[in-house]
This record gives structure tokens, C-alpha cells and sequence, in this order.
């Protein structure tokens, strides 16, 4: 069988109006027009949907049971093209959002939370990943939108800079660099460091900014987990880097942070879609939470 929704729309439009003039000018067509439909839905059908009399028109029997059918069928178009208008419109739908592991602690939580207040009816899907694995997530499509330092050179990437990731000094309270106001990479240098792997993206800014300065990290342990970093700066062991954003969102009970002093000890934090695929219409009001709250961190 085969019928069109506008066939189901003539349909509906005779048999509330029992008149097919008046249905031809609701449906805007010529009364020819609409009676041609309704005799092709009626072939479709294999039987008469209306009597036709000189000055009345009624419902068969099968038109009847019709009637209930194509009613039901154009309320669910209806429900259906609202949801559609809603996902368009960034009121419904699914966005998932990758983040690099500072970002996971600290930046996405809140801009999930300040997204989630407006738009109740959307589900997000958190990805906690390192740096190059988000974006991955995006260049896949896994996820619509990454939140992540920057990445150069990237023409298939769409990238809104949102705010400058210091690196912080994490060390002891009684450890000598933790009495100072500011701390150099000079002064990190001499004492025992713990470092996250190379897979890392702070790691790799810190190797970056010693070799800046001539010299190669050698550090004293070398871990997998924030945590185990975090111990063992604790445990009055050594001393190690991480971002303001990531340490500034932790119970630092037992540490001491300082920002260090160099004009390129940070990370450019940015929020990363594909330039090769079309949006989907809740990245644009995310962006939006995304660029309130960066205003609010750079400030802090």
C-alpha cells in the first residue's frame, strides 16, 4: 500500500469538513486536484473511503475506521516534527563532550552544570580522556566537542580559545619554595620531581619549558596518576607541576601550589569540534556556558 502523508492530509481535511470544496481550499488545491488524491488513496486502499451524493458527502465504513488511523498517524507527525524543532533548536537531544583530565576535574563539570540548568532535556555524555585521546573523540565523532589544550596546525578542527591553564608549583608546606611569593623555573630545578607519563600534555609543557632553560627533566618518579603524584609531593618526597585549574578544584590539605613565573608556563585551553562535519545545533548554546565560565576563571 502505498500512501503519502499528503494524501493522509487530504484525507483528514474531507473528513472533518464532509465538503470537498472546502477541504480543496483548506488543503490549497483545485477541487479537481483534491479529488483526484482521494480517488488514488482510495485505489491504495482497495475500497470507498466516502459516499459521494449530489449535496452530501459521508464516511464509509472503512473511511471511518480510517479516520481513526490517519488521525493518529498525524499526531504523531506532529509530536515528531516538535522534537525535531526542539533538537534543532538546542532544547533536546544528546551531546557528548570529551575532556583532558584537568579539564574533567575542574572546567567540564561546571559548564556541564551551568548548560544542564537551561537545557533540562538534553543528555550529556562525559568522556574522561587524556589531551590527544579527546580530540581523537572528536576527529572520530565520537564526541561533538573536546575540551583540551590547543592543538596546532590543525585545519579539520574548529577551536574557541578559552582561557590560559597556568602551571603551578605543587610541593610541601614546610618545603623551602612554598614560603616564596613567586617561584622560577630556576628555582624548581635543583629538587626531586615527580612527573605524570610523557603521554601527558602537562608533562610535555614541562619538558618543554626545561629545555627552554638548556636542560633535560631527570625526574625521581614517574607516574601514571595525579593521585600518586600527589602523595608522594605529600610524603615531602619531591616537588611537581600541574595546572591552577585542576589544583585549585582539589581538597589541598597537606599541599602548598605557587604560580610559576614564566611568561610561558601555561597551557591554552580551548574548545575543539570538527571542521569537517556540521554541527550539531547544542554545541553553538554550549559554547556559550563554555565562554561565560572561562570569563569567570580568567578573572580568578
Amino acid at each position: 500500500m502505498n500512501v503519502s502523508l499528503r494524501q493522509v492530509e487530504i484525507f483528514l481535511a474531507v473528513a472533518r469538513t464532509l465538503s470537498f470544496s472546502q477541504a480543496a481550499r483548506d488543503c490549497h488545491l483545485s477541487q479537481p486536484a483534491l479529488s483526484a488524491n482521494v480517488k488514488r488513496l482510495e485505489e491504495s486502499m482497495g475500497a470507498r473511503l466516502f459516499d459521494r451524493h449530489t449535496r452530501k458527502v459521508s464516511m464509509t465504513a472503512v473511511g471511518q475506521e480510517f479516520f481513526k488511523v490517519a488521525s493518529a498517524m498525524a499526531e504523531n507527525m506532529d509530536m515528531a516534527l516538535a522534537r525535531m524543532q526542539d533538537f534543532v533548536s538546542g532544547k533536546r537531544g544528546r551531546l557528548v563532550i570529551a575532556a583532558a583530565p584537568s579539564m574533567a576535574a575542574s572546567f567540564a563539570p561546571q559548564a556541564i552544570a551551568e548548560f544542564a540548568r537551561d537545557h533540562p532535556e538534553v543528555d550529556v555524555e562525559l568522556h574522561d580522556e587524556l589531551s590527544d585521546l579527546s580530540v581523537g573523540l572528536v576527529r572520530s565523532g565520537v564526541a561533538d566537542l573536546a575540551l583540551s589544550p590547543v592543538v596546532p596546525k590543525a585545519a579539520d578542527l574548529r577551536q574557541l580559545e578559552l582561557f590560559r591553564d597556568h602551571l603551578v608549583l605543587v610541593c610541601h608546606p614546610s618545603h623551602p619554595l612554598a614560603s616564596r611569593a613567586t617561584v622560577r623555573w630556576r628555582d624548581v630545578q635543583p629538587y626531586a620531581h615527580v612527573v605524570v607519563n610523557q603521554s601527558s600534555s602537562v608533562r610535555q609543557l614541562v619538558d618543554a619549558q626545561y629545555a627552554r632553560y638548556g636542560v633535560r627533566l631527570r625526574p625521581a618518579f614517574e607516574v601514571a596518576h595525579v593521585g600518586t603524584m600527589l602523595g608522594l609531593i605529600a610524603a615531602k618526597l619531591c616537588v611537581g607541576e600541574l595546572p591552577e585549574s585542576f589544583i585549585r578544584n582539589i581538597d589541598t590539605t597537606g599541599l602548598s601550589y605557587r604560580r610559576i613565573a614564566s611568561s610561558a608556563a601555561y597551557r591554552t585551553i580551548g574548545a575543539i569540534t570538527s571542521s569537517s562535519r556540521s554541527p550539531s545545533p547544542l554545541i553553538a548554546p554550549f559554547l556559550e556556558c563554555c565562554q561565560r565560565l572561562a570569563t569567570r576563571f580568567a578573572r580568578n
